[in-house]
């Protein structure tokens, strides 16, 4: 069975495999003619874990709840699909979380939480209010198969958080979130960075989403963010003889045992990215996480000013010719 939506660079996906996340659903019409998905680090910059691979720098917020409710306005008015909230911190233990989400989902815009998940969403009556409040959650995921890695990754020293963040899962798939819609899409899935000790495990976590309709893309981040600095341990970059047969693998295990025929993005793999515009918790502005050239801050301009400036200095953003790949990462 095919979803009823035929979404961008990828067609009509076929139903129950998490081909598609709600909230990243677009159709090629409804990418170019209104605000996709925005990146907001309006949460708190706290913390519990270490990542090596952290892309935050974990700067104080310091805009106002007012101030951030005045952007999620703006960004309705533009159209705004989705608002991934994703930083600088952990977002569930901010103060503001619901009041945040909530109000993101009563202007019509569906909050994306990029979450470790093992901190609050082991409690089952904070992820039905999160389910009520029409809320998509993509837990942390380094690893579904080795707890080592995973709890390595985090830099937990308790070995806790890998058992954690699979109870997490298992109650966030038990109350809904990866419920097969006629549509295609799930509201639960994984942002996987990819490193060399860690690679192997894709085709297998791949068979695992598909099956569970969860959604998964396979990010080429490294070095990125605190794993571009000096000290990075370059052998976790994985080269491009097994980035390229990972390609290889994702293609024809969704092709040949899902009928899942798409092609291969350099940035995510299994989909085109759709996002545009990062908002900083202190209101600077740069095109995208992989772009951090400010053009400005939303205390000085309105997101629509914002918005123009970046299509004038990155006019590859601009959605007549974007292809869904990522502009500041080589293609393989």
């Amino acid at each position: 069975m095919l979803s009823e939506k035929s979404y961008i660079g990828l067609g009509r996906v076929p139903v129950g495999i998490g081909a598609v996340l709600r909230g990243w659903d677009m159709t090629k019409q409804e990418f170019e003619e209104r605000l996709p998905v925005v990146d907001f680090r309006a949460m708190t910059e706290k913390c519990p874990h270490n990542c090596f691979h952290c892309f935050t720098n974990k700067n104080r917020r310091t805009l106002t709840l007012v101030q951030i409710k005045h952007v999620i306005d703006e960004v309705a008015e533009m159209g705004a699909r989705a608002i991934d909230f994703l930083g600088e911190g952990e977002p569930t233990i901010d103060p503001w979380f619901f009041e945040i989400i909530e109000y993101t989902s009563a202007r019509g815009i569906i909050p994306v939480v990029f979450t470790d998940a093992a901190t609050k969403l082991r409690n089952r009556d904070f992820v039905r209010r999160l389910r009520n409040a029409g809320a998509t959650v993509c837990p942390k995921c380094d690893s579904l198969f080795n707890a080592e890695y995973q709890n390595w990754v985090v830099g937990d020293e308790t070995g806790k958080y890998f058992g954690q963040r699979n109870e997490a899962m298992n109650i966030l798939m038990e109350e809904g979130f990866s419920k097969a819609e006629p549509d295609g899409t799930t509201r639960l899935g994984f942002d996987m960075v990819i490193s060399s000790r860690n690679i192997g495990e894709v085709a297998e976590t791949l068979r695992f989403c598909r099956k569970n309709n969860l959604w998964v893309i396979f990010a080429f981040y490294l070095p990125a963010g605190r794993s571009a600095s000096s000290d990075f341990n370059r052998e976790l970059k994985p080269n491009i003889g097994a980035r390229q047969e990972m390609r290889r693998r994702v293609a024809t295990i969704d092709r040949d045992e899902f009928g899942f025929d798409h092609p291969i993005w350099n940035n995510f793999a299994t989909m085109p990215c759709v996002e545009r515009i990062q908002i900083y918790g202190d209101g600077r502005v740069s095109p995208c996480p992989g772009s951090e050239t400010i053009v400005g801050r939303v205390q000085d301009y309105s997101i629509r000013e914002l918005h123009q400036m970046i299509l004038d200095q990155f006019p590859g953003h601009n959605s007549a010719c974007f292809d869904g790949n990522c502009l500041y990462r080589p293609k393989i």
